[in-house]
């Protein structure tokens, strides 16, 4: 098959077999594969190739070096794809406006393997950036975090976090880790999961900042040990604005009052938490959101194994 490319585009769009081909994106398109399994009539993955569909890169920080600030490019990783980063920054996302999005489903989404140092993390550094469909798979102890961002508008979406075995884990999965308000405004996380079997791990989300606008939505997260802190935590002194946390599903074996699906410890929160469901050990003062100031709607938790779950804080309260 030959491929063609027409830089002047087709005036009356282009069907193929009665099916009209839609670009949705108004930049660049990369490939990057490093697995065995080529496209039709492709080579193997290498930095040196143009990153074509049947030439692709082998790596992701490498792709994301070709790519255009604000342009809408876009990053496809193939089905198969592995990479192991050692570093902070391994994965350095700092051209604004990429989405880097992986392509296969179960065992065969791209992983992205954290090793060899607690400090390995994938940075984002740019804005209106997003992450789609991949795995972040800690081989380390106590990796501090997954992702580490320090820019505006990431969304992290249909991603999961594993741990390859007890010691090998991550502290948090996001982290906006600048302490500069207001630095990481617009992140959204949704429909990601993530399971926890080591002690050491934290928080699904920890803001170290003020954070404006934060959505966390549909999320699965279970932390089967009593030191897990809130899934959305905020450091002491800081505060979330505009925050919509709806229908995640956490469950935790803590046993404290560690906020449940939210941590904070200002009062002029604001925003909604609504439609989250609160798996936990807490049996004398049960706390789902310690978020002052945001609104709470059909929020249900539970202490007790087989047992259904109940409105917390009562209705109106």
């Amino acid at each position: 098959m030959t491929r063609s490319s027409f830089p002047g585009g087709f005036r009356e769009g282009v069907n193929i077999r009665g099916v009209p081909v839609e670009i949705p994106h108004s930049g660049e398109v990369f490939w990057v594969n490093n697995s065995g399994i080529l496209a039709k009539g492709g080579v193997g993955g290498a930095n040196g190739n143009p990153g074509t569909y049947t030439k692709p890169f082998s790596t992701i920080d490498y792709a994301i070096g070709k790519c255009t600030a604000s342009r809408g490019d876009v990053i496809y990783v193939m089905p198969g794809h592995s990479e192991t980063i050692t570093t902070d920054g391994g994965i350095a996302v700092d051209v604004a406006g990429v989405s880097i999005i992986g392509l296969g489903n179960g065992t065969l989404r791209p992983v992205v393997i954290l090793d060899s140092a607690v400090a390995a993390a994938v940075t984002v550094s740019a804005a209106n950036v997003t992450l789609q469909n991949l795995e972040f798979r800690a081989s380390f102890a106590d990796v501090t975090n997954a992702i580490d961002v320090t820019a505006a508008w990431l969304t992290v979406d249909s991603c999961e976090f594993t741990e390859e075995a007890a010691d090998l884990n991550f502290v948090d999965y996001i982290h906006a880790s600048s302490t500069t308000d207001n630095t990481a405004d617009g992140l959204h996380v949704v429909d990601c999961v993530g399971t926890a079997i080591d002690a050491a791990q934290n928080s699904f989300i920890m803001t170290a900042a003020d954070i404006d606008r934060i959505v966390v939505q549909g999320n699965y997260y279970a932390s089967d040990h009593g030191n897990t802190l809130a899934f959305f935590e905020v450091t002491a002194g800081k505060t979330v604005t505009d925050v919509l946390i709806t229908h995640n599903v956490f469950y935790t074996g803590a046993t404290g009052d560690v906020g449940g699906i939210a941590n904070g410890n200002q009062t002029d929160n604001t925003g909604v938490v609504a439609h989250n469901r609160i798996g936990h050990h807490d049996t004398s003062g049960e706390v789902l959101c310690d978020l002052d100031g945001v609104r709470q709607f059909d929020n249900l938790g539970v202490a007790t194994d087989t047992a259904s779950g109940y409105i917390l804080p009562a209705i109106d309260s």
